[in-house]
């Protein structure tokens, strides 16, 4: 078995040493550590290692007195420097006096192990060519073997930037033969609008000042494979002079170049998944909160629009207007689920729901308005029971049929199905999910499909490619929240002219579905009394005409303290608290608990313009009643307040 690698670490930093220990040795290396010079030459001179990381400063010397002492005792050493200085000059010095590469502190481990990796790969390839040179018998194919077997692409160029050499890594990565490259210049695979920045790092071969180690850059992928759109792959280049001392001057010359080139897309697609997913939570947190906003407003609208209808004859000439204003109530709020949706605020009601069965009924409903397309449905034969909020799932299913219909425009097919999927380790960790079984809704059109560009695109909030007044670019957005706050993922595959499938994932309970028994839309009265707390004056104001309107006695409190102090004061007066969650000071959850402490039987409602979830669910876990979300329909907030103190159980 070939020996592990022997590593040197040198820092006066005991944190640093024990970190780069710990890291380099799961991956099987051999790890000494010095932690100042004079240790670092005794353990030089009686191990022979094969690379060294050397911080610049230490306390007894420098490290370019360390880097000097180790290229006269072993030249072919290659030596990484770490420093943590804001003038990086001296680091440079060393890259000019033969150090292999430097990395600024504070860095990535992956950074560090990506270019030990190199420096020891580099040093084999290097230690290998001397073997080849001292022993002429040693077979050429022994060394393209070890070349030809490295997953990155090993490369030489002639002085004027010709390929001399590729490995067959190349074939796999930018689907084109060795045979044809070979004398072509570097800048046939590079995409045009990277090869100035290519031309510059290759020309400062030439000069004696090494100041980068790699460059990133994107090749051009040239295969036989008929593509609409030029495809590339992102990758780091690393190269070094190949130098020919001149016989008249003893100047050296360079007669080329070699190096290495890795694919990195998928620590670029990793990345870029971070930065989005970050995004998304800044932007998630703020659209929560306009949401919560917007519904105070509009339950100021839809009370007042409700107190005045309950006050006139239907046959009132106003009636007409006041239904109107209820209708753009309900748009209204249908944009701010679709916000709460986005920003993960949480299920209103979560049941175990057969997703086959849902499926159908949303498509059947989608499919009575939209008679230019054909709608096939093909689900799982046993039932699919998730765990789930009904209407959020039926938002996220009418979201993909409408995106659907409306990339046909001239008719089409959509094709709808239901199948238990177990997800791999590799799938479950690209989309932070519990590897077991899950539910997975397919929908797929024939419709226009998407580029590259639009798919990057596709669950950002506010992004449409439909025209004014066509969509808010909230669909997807709020679908991705949805399912994502499900405990679940939804992925997208798409070509221009190939149409688009997206895949919903959801977990699969073992649970037996619920049916769904919707709303009768009956006022129900009562006169017990009830505790209005809420901050909002205009909550307040529209909250307490309602309530007496439904018989009850009111009583209000715009604070926390001002509820606590008259349930202290009233006690068991109270028979219902409508309270609600965000408020300045104390908050609701800590309103209900002072109340659960003084009268244990009042029954307590929690309202607010966010979802259940979050707060609000750890509210519900600690015993309180019910949860009703603004803007309220009457008939809704009635039958709540009557189920509880009829002595129904908890609703959620």
């Amino acid at each position: 078995m070939a020996r592990s690698p022997a590593i040197l670490i040198v820092d006066d930093e005991l944190r640093m040493c024990a970190s780069l220990e710990t890291l380099l040795k799961s991956k099987h290396y051999q790890v000494s550590t010095a932690t100042c010079g004079q240790d670092a030459l005794s353990l030089l001179k009686a191990t022979a290692f094969d690379l060294v990381i050397l911080d610049v400063h230490l306390p007894d010397m420098l490290g370019h007195e360390i880097l000097s002492r180790i290229k006269i005792k072993s030249p072919d050493t290659p030596v990484i420097f770490i420093t943590g200085d804001a003038n990086i000059d001296s680091a440079l010095s060393a890259l000019r006096n033969g150090a292999y590469d430097y990395i600024r502190k504070p860095f990535e481990p992956d950074e560090l192990i990506r270019t030990v990796e190199n420096a020891l790969a580099q040093g084999a390839l290097l230690r290998e060519k001397e073997a080849i040179d001292r022993q002429l018998s040693l077979s050429e194919e022994r060394y393209r073997y070890l070349v030809q077997n490295i997953p990155d692409i090993i490369y030489t160029l002639d002085a004027d930037g010709n390929f001399t050499f590729l490995s067959e890594a190349v074939e796999h990565l930018l689907e084109t033969k060795v045979d044809d490259l070979i004398g072509k210049p570097y800048s046939t695979i590079v995409c045009e609008a990277d090869r100035e920045k290519a031309h510059w790092f290759f020309n400062e071969r030439r000069s004696g000042d090494r100041i980068s180690s790699g460059l990133e850059l994107r090749l051009k992928v040239t295969g036989k494979t008929p593509s609409r759109e030029d495809r590339f792959v992102t990758v780091e280049l690393k190269s070094m002079g190949i130098y020919e001392t001149s016989t008249s001057d003893g100047k050296k010359q360079l007669v080329g170049t070699h190096g290495v080139i890795r694919d990195i897309n998928e620590r670029k697609r990793l990345q870029t998944q971070l930065h989005s997913a970050q995004r998304m939570e800044a932007l998630g947190t703020l659209a929560g909160g306009i949401a919560h906003d917007f519904n105070n407003l509009l339950m100021g609208i839809q009370g007042r629009a409700t107190l005045m209808s309950m006050e006139l004859d239907e046959s009132h000439l106003h009636v007409e207007h006041l239904r109107a204003i209820d209708d753009y109530i309900r748009s209204a709020k249908e944009l701010t689920n679709q916000l709460l949706g986005f920003a993960r605020g949480g299920k209103y009601e979560v049941k175990p729901t057969n997703i086959n069965k849902l499926v159908h009924s949303t498509a059947t409903m989608f499919g009575r308005t939209r008679k230019e397309i054909s709608i096939h449905i093909e689900t799982h034969d046993e039932p699919i029971v998730v765990e789930s909020d009904r209407r959020q799932i039926e938002q996220v299913l009418i979201n993909l049929f409408v995106n659907a219909w409306q990339a046909m425009p001239d008719g089409g097919d959509l094709y709808l199905g239901t199948e238990i999927a177990r997800l791999d380790d590799e799938f479950c960790m690209a989309y932070q999910l519990e590897p077991r079984r899950y539910a997975r809704v397919s929908v797929t059109d024939t419709g226009i499909g998407m580029d590259a560009k639009i798919l990057s695109r596709i669950f950002d909030p506010f992004f449409t490619t439909k025209e004014k007044n066509r969509g808010t670019g909230l669909g997807l957005a709020s679908a991705f929240g949805i399912v994502k706050n499900h405990g679940g993922a939804i992925t997208v595959f798409s070509e221009k002219g190939q149409g688009s499938t997206f895949h919903i994932y959801l977990p699969v309970s073992e649970k037996t579905a619920v049916r769904d028994i919707p709303s009768d839309g009956k006022i129900t009265k009562g006169s017990e009394t009830v505790l209005l707390v809420d901050d909002e004056d205009m909550i307040i104001k529209v909250g307490r005409a309602l309530l007496e309107k439904l018989g009850y006695r009111v009583i209000t409190a715009n604070s926390g303290d001002d509820a606590v102090e008259i349930v202290q004061r009233m006690g068991s007066e109270i028979d219902l608290a409508l309270l609600d969650m965000v408020m300045p000071g104390m908050g609701g959850g800590e309103v209900f608990d002072r109340i659960h402490q003084i009268c244990p039987q009042m029954r307590v409602i929690l309202s607010s313009g966010y979802t259940l979830d979050g707060q609000a669910q750890l509210i519900m876990q600690r015993g309180c009643n019910g949860f009703i979300q603004k803007p309220f329909i009457l008939s809704d907030l009635s039958q709540k307040i009557r189920q509880l103190l009829d002595g129904d159980e908890a609703i959620e």
